[in-house]
């Protein structure tokens, strides 16, 4: 290869220093990656990812990204810890999403051809303490 080739292949330059050549390269660029926390509508860690992927984020730091805590929620864009005894969780039915199950017995999932089903979803409820 001659230097024209060089230079334009590996984006170098040509530098003559006491009438010797040398081959210049250049460091690409480094970004730093943005973290990004993943979560459902109820506010539940998703996944911890720098990958740009379809749904709700917020960016977060590298020790909150490098600690992956999954017990911790986003209210109102921020990060909030949660205390196990202060979620209630019920099973509700609903009209639009949630799981098919008999109406017989709501422990039975069914398929969608099932006659006599009720969708049943899961509802987190988060108290607010005084502390």
């Amino acid at each position: 290869m001659d230097k024209k080739e060089i230079e334009s292949v590996f984006a170098a330059s040509v530098k003559t220093i006491d009438g010797e050549e040398f081959f210049v390269f250049e460091a690409p660029k480094i970004t730093a990656p943005e973290f990004r926390l993943y979560y459902d509508d109820n506010g539940r860690v998703i996944t911890y990812t720098c990958e740009k992927i379809e749904g709700n984020y917020i960016t977060v730091d590298s020790q909150t990204f490098a600690e992956c805590r999954y017990d911790v929620r986003v209210i109102d864009g921020k990060l909030s810890k949660v205390n196990p005894s202060l979620v209630i969780y019920k099973l509700k039915p609903d009209e639009i999403e949630g799981t098919n199950c008999a109406n017989e017995d709501i422990s039975i999932v069914v398929n969608e051809d099932y006659a006599n089903k009720q969708l049943w979803k899961l509802h987190a409820y988060e108290l607010r303490s005084k502390f």
